[in-house]
């Protein structure tokens, strides 16, 4: 029964596999990659809190309000990507120990201005910023850092006037042209500032060239490597190359993780990249993102990485279509299927009978009775050998699909219980145990392996023997290795390379290689290796 079931299975899942979007090799490459990190965050939060926790000791033994000062502003700093809390917490205090001392009270006052700004609190940024500095008494250093706020200020509330209150601050242009005249030429900032001014005026190839003159300065771990990798990413987009926007936004998250950065936009970017491909990886990405987002506590990024939530329920409701289709197509298979076997059925019947009429005829010869004899009873044999396997073969695959129907109905009401009970956490925890379509592929690799030795036990013989004796192939007993699978598809008659690629999942270029490098080692005519391949059996 199992060797009838091995016949259709392989049919089924070369109808459905073509269907099944997968990311390329290359997109696979940069998740692994991205993927290592992702398993090793835990361990660069607890190093940076590590870190942050020697700090807090070394503030702790200080008497001095003024020394204290100046260590807690560098914790502030430490944590201003990591937790909103505590570096309010931090900068807050920092203005107390600051007492009387008008420069430091200034300088904390202007950073935490600058947190509010990034996180999101923009009424109270406008509030401090434009309320509670005194800029008459800004010296040269502070009046630069306070421009420079105030141009991110007007930066980021341009960028998303869409959820917040309505404030009336000057645009960011004029605080960037001061800017770009007051600070030292090709410094950071000052370079920061051009490429913004490039982007802002669609001068996206001087704007790449300066990106990539302020990170060729970083190393990967530097803290600004990411932000820098993220602009260059936007630019990769607006100059329509989307494959190099996956590339930086990768190394921008890879640099997020290993820095302990908890506000980051470039891993939600990443899962919603490749959502339409790689709804697993999206599914865990966004998570990751979403429990980063409310660790850090800030009120803008929970809500971005929000409205991608219905994005993802699409495609989720998308891939339930695609299944559901498999299982039409399934059921069609299995009523041809069944048609066929009748017409099979009364074939051989009919042949029975008139073996059966000559049998009679030519009873008094009896030499050819004999062989009739042995003939009509190989026959027989063969007739209640098909009856068997009929039956065997139609109640195996009714209760295949019928427990593959099963299992997905048990899936579509769980997953959509959950959905309806807003439980998403849970949803994308399920929805993150293993790929169903990679164990469905190795599946489909053992079934067609087995099917085709089975049809053709001598294939892999003939089939080295077409070859030059070091480039001879030797698979494990019962398998076939991925060139065999390709040229077995084309004994059976499948000659285009797409659909060899779309059959087997790999990508067009990988099958064309695998055939070239064979065909390199064919014995004989290179250009007749094909056709010596289909007479394999025959």
């Amino acid at each position: 029964m199992r060797r009838v079931a091995s016949v259709i299975l392989p049919v089924l899942l070369l109808c459905s596999c073509g269907q099944n979007l997968r990311p390329d090799r290359h997109t696979r490459e940069l998740l692994t990659s991205l993927d290592g990190y992702v398993k090793a965050r835990e361990m660069y939060v607890v190093k940076k809190k590590d870190q942050m926790e020697a700090l807090t000791r070394l503030a702790s033994e200080i008497q001095d309000p003024l020394r204290r000062y100046d260590v807690e502003m560098r914790i502030a700093e430490a944590y201003f990507p990591f937790s909103f809390d505590s570096t309010q917490a931090y900068l807050k205090h920092c203005i107390e120990l600051a007492g009387e001392d008008l420069e430091r009270v200034q300088a904390a006052t202007i950073r935490l201005g600058h947190l509010y700004d990034k996180s999101g609190n923009y009424m109270e940024a406008h509030q401090i910023l434009y309320e509670q500095i005194d800029t008459t008494r800004l010296s040269e250093s502070l009046k630069r850092e306070y421009l420079h706020v105030l141009y991110d200020f007007s930066h980021d509330l341009s960028g998303n006037s869409g959820m917040v209150e309505r404030l009336s601050i000057p645009p960011e242009a004029p605080f960037r042209e001061r800017l770009l005249r007051i600070l030292p030429q090709n410094s950071e900032t000052w370079r920061v500032l051009l490429r913004d001014k490039f982007m802002a005026e669609n001068r996206l190839e001087q704007a790449d060239s300066v990106s990539r003159v302020l990170l060729s300065s970083l190393k990967p771990e530097d803290r600004n490597y990411a932000i820098h990798a993220y602009y260059l990413s936007e630019i990769a987009e607006n100059l329509g190359r989307h494959e190099e926007r996956l590339e930086w936004l990768v190394q921008s998250a890879e640099c997020d993780i290993l820095n302990a950065i908890k506000d980051y936009a470039s891993l939600t970017l990443v899962a919603m990249h490749v959502l339409p491909e790689d709804v697993d990886h999206s599914f865990r990405y966004l998570q990751i993102a979403q429990e980063d987002a409310i660790f850090y506590n800030a009120k803008l990024r929970p809500w971005q990485i929000s409205r991608f939530l219905l994005e993802v329920e699409e495609a989720y409701q998308a891939r339930q279509d695609q299944r559901q289709q498999m299982i039409r197509v399934s059921i069609i298979l299995l009523a041809v299927l069944v048609v066929a076997l009748f017409f099979i059925t009364w074939f051989l019947v009919s042949r029975s009978r008139k073996l059966t009429r000559l049998h009679a005829e030519l009873g008094e010869a009896n030499a050819n009775l004999e062989a009739a004899n042995v003939t009509l009873g190989q026959l027989n044999r063969q007739i209640s050998k098909a009856d068997q396997v009929k039956e065997e073969y139609i109640l195996d695959f009714l209760e295949t699909l019928a427990n593959q129907i099963t299992l997905f109905r048990n899936e579509d009401n769980r997953y959509r219980s959950l959905i309806k009970q807003g439980k998403a956490d849970e949803l994308l925890k399920e929805l993150s145990i293993g790929s169903r379509s990679e164990k469905a592929r190795d599946r489909f690799y053992e079934t067609f392996d087995q099917t085709f030795l089975g049809m053709y036990p001598t294939f892999v013989e003939e089939f080295n023997a077409l070859l030059v004796p070091e480039a001879r192939l030797s698979p494990s007993k019962g398998h076939l290795n991925t060139e065999l699978r390709v040229f077995a598809l084309i004994r059976l008659g499948v000659d285009d390379s797409k659909k060899i690629a779309a059959m087997l999942d790999y990508s067009v270029s990988t099958i064309y290689n695998y055939k070239v490098s064979v065909k390199n080692s064919a014995l004989g005519d290179r250009e007749t290796f094909e056709e010596r391949v289909k007479m394999i059996g025959k």
